[in-house]
């Protein structure tokens, strides 16, 4: 796993120096549009939730082999097998970094928004830009463009996976009260509560997805920025 900035503070993305790569897509939009939006604090937020999505998606990994398991503390009780949710310490951690690490993703494609958005200040208000509405404001003259194209289908797919299960934390139940109550809900049964446990442990596994996601997708969007500045910005030298 990586981030933006590099292991080693490298800051290298698909072969290019990032932030010359970015100062440069960003240039003539931020000339002619002046003091409409930030782009110095635009790139450091992205960098920081991209040393945020890391940091506690490595902590996941580093919980997940000590979590508990009810399919290892099961015990017999007449005829029928419990699997009980003795929680440990570290089931715990895991379930509150999982959290943060879905919001965190969710936090990072909202700059990513933000950066689009700018581009196109007259299609829509600061207050209403998301990710998703960001890209839903591009006009068809560009949908043509393979980076806009994979902006687009992360939008319908992973993206949107991602903002249900931020929503759920957020407005709803934590992801710690939800397994509890769905493993209460089965406690004898050995599929579901299969099902249930490795749904839990593959969380992991889905936040180191959503990293290399996260470092593509800015590729894209600073690729698909730099397709669309001539025609925006032609004159703007």
């Amino acid at each position: 796993m990586t981030c933006l900035r590099g292991l080693d503070g490298e800051y290298t993305l698909n072969g290019k120096n990032l932030l010359s790569w970015y100062l440069e897509t960003t240039r003539r939009c931020s000339v002619k549009y002046g003091n409409q939006f930030n782009y110095f604090k635009n790139k450091d937020d992205i960098l920081f939730c991209s040393d945020e999505l890391l940091y506690f998606t490595a902590q996941l990994f580093l919980y997940r082999p000590y979590i508990n398991s009810p399919l290892k503390d099961a015990f017999l009780v007449g005829e029928n097998m419990v699997y009980p949710n003795y929680q440990n310490f570290e089931g715990k951690r895991y379930n509150m970094y999982a959290d943060i690490a879905g919001q965190v993703a969710y936090n990072y494609w909202d700059k990513i928004g933000d950066l689009i958005a700018s581009f196109f200040p007259d299609l829509i208000e600061q207050r209403n830009v998301y990710f998703s509405t960001a890209i839903e404001i591009i006009p068809a003259d560009f949908h043509c463009s393979d980076n806009y194209k994979w902006l687009n289908n992360f939008k319908i797919s992973d993206y949107s996976e991602l903002n249900k299960k931020r929503k759920q934390i957020v407005h709803y139940s934590t992801s710690d009260t939800e397994y509890r109550y769905n493993h209460l809900q089965r406690t004898n049964d050995f599929v579901a509560m299969e099902g249930l446990q490795k749904e839990r442990e593959y969380l992991a596994e889905y936040y180191k997805n959503h990293i290399a996601l996260t470092l593509t997708g800015l590729e894209k969007t600073l690729q698909f920025l730099a397709e669309i500045t001539p025609a925006l910005f032609k004159d703007i030298p």
